[in-house]
């Protein structure tokens, strides 16, 4: 039989080739057809759903201050790619709007709602109001750690795939999941085990998780039986795919990865 791989989802739109969570990123994984990519939602002063993960502004663009202290007007003056290389010195900070046009439901697009330390209240509202005009609902997740906003949103719009957030274990995850109106799991790797990625799937959820960089960490999820892999480097992991698909044996493959680090 077959192996069926999980799907790759780019980090912040795959944080080793680009600065994350920038236009330019997310175009290079519309044009290698990647699964999906993932991506962090703040709200500017004036309303707008901005693309960007850390409100702190100092973090990944030449600005200071929080993003809901700005307009839009304000964040687009912005260099959200000078910090990584000059080549992408003239990337702004993306709204939601624009990622979704660029996208236009050709990949998975994992929208990670910020809503802490500060509350956007309604947030779900705005969202809603842009993933309706967009009309790609099954190719939509919406994830985040305040589940309390999950469950507002997941009311609201149940058509809609909504993912869990957790770096831990729940005592009953399907239950909580239900409570919470959540159709997919998005569990750290660390606080990952195999028991509990196929207690979720018997219960109908799907498993996405974050965030895997190295071989051994992508040949684990895999051997889990994972649904999705979101990970910084899109390409080594298509890689990684493609060669397991390819060899007889996973030692086989672990020795051919091993070998190449032994000449570098």
């Amino acid at each position: 039989m077959k192996r069926k791989f999980p799907r790759i989802i780019a980090h912040r739109g795959g944080r080793k080739w680009g600065p994350e969570n920038t236009l330019a990123v997310f175009s290079k994984c519309v044009d290698s057809a990647f699964d999906g990519i993932e991506l962090d939602v703040h709200r500017a002063k004036t309303g707008e759903l901005v693309v960007v993960h850390f409100d702190d502004l100092t973090k990944t663009t030449n600005g200071k201050g929080l993003v809901k202290d700005k307009s839009l007007a304000r964040l687009k003056k912005l260099s959200a790619g000078a910090w990584f290389s000059q080549e992408f010195a003239q990337e702004k900070i993306p709204t939601l709007k624009e990622v979704l046009d660029l996208v236009a439901g050709r990949l998975v697009i994992n929208v990670e709602v910020k809503n802490a330390p500060d509350a956007y209240p309604g947030i779900e509202d705005d969202l809603i109001e842009l993933l309706d005009d967009y009309g790609h609902e099954q190719t939509v997740i919406v994830s985040s750690f305040d589940h309390a906003f999950l469950k507002r949103f997941s009311a609201k719009a149940p058509a809609y795939k909504t993912g869990l957030l957790i770096n831990g274990l729940l005592l009953d995850l399907p239950a909580y999941a239900e409570e919470v109106g959540a159709a997919a799991w998005h569990p750290q790797f660390v606080n990952l085990r195999a028991r509990e990625v196929k207690q979720a799937q018997r219960a109908g959820m799907e498993v996405n998780v974050w965030t895997l960089n190295e071989v051994s960490e992508w040949l684990s999820a895999v051997r889990m039986g994972v649904d999705g892999i979101v990970t910084d480097d899109p390409e080594g992991l298509r890689a990684f795919l493609d060669k397991l698909g390819s060899v007889q044996s996973e030692r086989e493959l672990l020795g051919k990865s091993k070998r190449r680090k032994g000449k570098g």
